[in-house]
């Protein structure tokens, strides 16, 4: 239980917050919010009369969801115009690209989550793995294992990426933004902002 000094921090850090700021972090990071902090956070949106649909957003973060309520948020942004091509003629999905450049004694491994169409998918993941197997082997050690490492996630991503149905990437990208899918999902310039700053 929070004492009353704890939550006046609370509720003094959350007026302080400019509007941006507030509702960047109440669409994104209230799941592991205590209920008193909670209703702290939602005083102020009103207080401040921000977008009810943040209070929807912020409920959503704190939900357990059936793969199926899942797929409903997956629909949302499956439809939305590729954020690359600005194509709708095929449903979007996710990948999940990696990518190592090693430069002897240092080697730089990233992996990240796209969303895109089909076809933008499959070149994300063809440009990781000509980037890693042209840069990737020259580091000691860790170049030789990161980018073996590297090959195999970009293959593996690339079977998923023309499933008419939401693959895994998809599913576990909507999970992590649920909140600011909810709060926008009327919004599609707010949604493709989302999708593209990965």
């Amino acid at each position: 239980m929070s004492t009353g000094l704890d939550l006046q921090f609370v509720k003094e850090t959350y007026e302080k917050m400019p509007d941006d700021e507030l509702v960047r972090v109440a669409t994104r990071d209230m799941a592991g919010l205590t209920d008193e902090a909670l209703v702290i956070v939602k005083e102020e949106l009103k207080k401040r009369n921000l977008d009810a649909n943040i209070n929807k957003g912020i409920d959503a973060q704190r939900k357990t969801y059936t793969v199926e309520e899942i797929d409903e948020y997956c629909a949302i942004i499956q439809e939305l115009p590729c954020p690359v091509s600005g194509s709708t003629s095929r449903k979007l999905n996710g990948t999940k690209t990696a990518e190592v450049m090693s430069f002897i004694l240092f080697s730089n491994y990233r992996k990240q989550i796209i969303i895109a169409s089909p076809e933008m998918l499959d070149k994300a993941n063809n440009n990781a793995l000509i980037k890693t197997l042209l840069l990737g082997w020259w580091g000691v050690p860790w170049g030789l294992i990161r980018t073996v490492q590297a090959i195999g996630i970009n293959a593996k991503s690339k079977r998923t990426n023309h499933m008419d149905e939401p693959n895994d990437y998809l599913r576990s990208f909507v999970l992590a933004k649920i909140g600011q899918i909810e709060t926008y999902k009327d919004n599609q310039a707010k949604l493709l902002e989302i999708i593209s700053s990965n």
